[in-house]
């Protein structure tokens, strides 16, 4: 069934996608989560517990990049409901894992839907959502991830795993997603400006590739993505083994850095729609920085620890939806915007969350937990200068420069 009123059904499907890609984050975020639990039982190195983080992304890159572009050619919904019921079962299957191989190999392969679900999740809703609200959209669509994955799934994770183990995690996550699923197959509809594009050629998504701001905004996100990513692999461990948390404090350390960085991914894109994407990027990227080199230095207790990373929660992942899903779908025209979500995120995920995740685990392993850490900072700097080289992209602004030249010709 099919709501009438277009609002209703702009609605109900950012609902469900939010639904969903919190989903996607409990997944992928819920690895770093248990590490304390998996690390001594197989036995693994700081590098092969990055392993766990980084091999999802290689699929997840792919897969962003080559289900962006199907979607374009065939559909979003014809795309994006496979991968979603590929998320629900290979969520489940990590429960059943018995070695760092076995995990391995599950969470490559859950890396395909979950990268669909991004390039695909992000076209549908720019392309359903009224120019108005587009922004804000996309911003809710990403803070599902934080909100569900990094706050709720703090508690969520560490409590299941404390008292039923680790392994009942992932099944009763993946069981939670199927009624999501569902709930899609019944209300997606394929958006109308899809009717008109079925032969766009693979070219097309290369030739994304070509523009300036892309590639600039592709360095930006592998520096988002290197924070996310490697915050995930190595702050429980930081926490638990460096400085001496519990894995339940350490739990409600990352409970802060979940729900501050979901009011961040909802207010700093609203804040970029009326003074811009560039100034409030660069603030947020400044700001994280210096947040994330007290939490790293400091010495804090539990609240210092708890407040330091939610300024970096609240600065870091309200980039995310600016940098990596607004200023790229307002680069490009409609006819290409999967293509060039996915081509952008293919090389944001390569490098932020396969290579330097690794990297910090060899850091980690020669020179301890702290150095692996500092990779944070540096990736928010990264991010500072490169937003210097972007155009301003938030359509207020843009209308009103357009309509001041348009004054003074006359």
């Amino acid at each position: 069934m099919k709501p009438r009123s277009s609002s209703a059904y702009e609605f109900m499907l950012v609902a469900l996608l939010v639904l969903f890609w919190g989903s996607v984050g409990l997944n992928r975020v819920g690895i770093g989560l248990i590490f304390p639990d998996i690390v001594p039982e197989f036995h693994m190195a700081y590098w092969q517990a990055s392993l766990l983080v980084a091999g999802t992304s290689v699929t997840w890159a792919v897969s962003s990049w080559v289900g962006g572009w199907l979607s374009d050619r065939h559909g979003r919904r014809r795309v994006l409901l496979p991968a979603a019921a590929w998320v629900c079962v290979m969520t489940a299957a990590m429960g059943a894992t018995w070695s760092f191989l076995s995990m391995f190999v599950v969470r490559d392969l859950l890396g395909i839907g979950d990268g669909v679900g991004w390039a695909v999740g992000e076209s549908a809703i720019s392309e359903e959502s009224a120019p108005q609200r587009r922004g804000f959209n996309q911003a809710l669509f990403t803070a599902g991830y934080t909100l569900i994955g990094a706050g709720l799934g703090a508690v969520i994770i560490t409590r299941i795993s404390h008292y039923l183990g680790w392994r009942w995690v992932f099944p009763i996550i993946g069981g939670a997603t199927v009624f999501v699923v569902l709930g899609l197959a019944v209300v997606m509809r394929e958006p109308p400006a899809q009717k008109a594009r079925h032969k766009l050629d693979w070219r097309a998504s290369l030739a994304t590739l070509k523009s300036p701001s892309l590639i600039h905004l592709t360095v930006m996100g592998c520096a988002i993505l290197t924070w996310l990513a490697v915050t995930i692999a190595f702050n429980q461990l930081f926490l638990t083994k460096l400085r001496g948390f519990s894995k339940l404090e350490a739990g409600d350390i990352a409970v802060v850095w979940g729900l501050a960085g979901t009011a961040g991914q909802i207010l700093l894109p609203l804040a970029s729609d009326y003074v811009g994407r560039r100034p409030v990027t660069l603030v947020s990227a400044l700001v994280s920085a210096a947040a994330l080199a007290a939490y790293i230095a400091g010495g804090f207790g539990l609240g210092g620890m708890q407040l330091m990373l939610g300024i970096n929660g609240f600065c870091g992942f309200g980039l995310l939806p600016i940098v990596l899903a607004t200023c790229v779908s307002e680069s490009v025209g409609e006819e290409v915007r999967g293509a060039a979500l996915g081509a952008t995120n293919f090389f944001a995920v390569i490098v932020g969350t396969t290579l330097m995740p690794v990297i910090g685990g060899v850091m980690a392993d020669h020179f301890g937990l702290g150095s692996a850490m500092w990779i944070l900072v540096g990736a928010q700097i990264v991010i500072a200068l490169f937003i210097l080289a972007i155009d301003e992209t938030a359509p207020r602004l843009v209308a009103r420069r357009a309509a001041a030249l348009r004054a003074a010709g006359d």
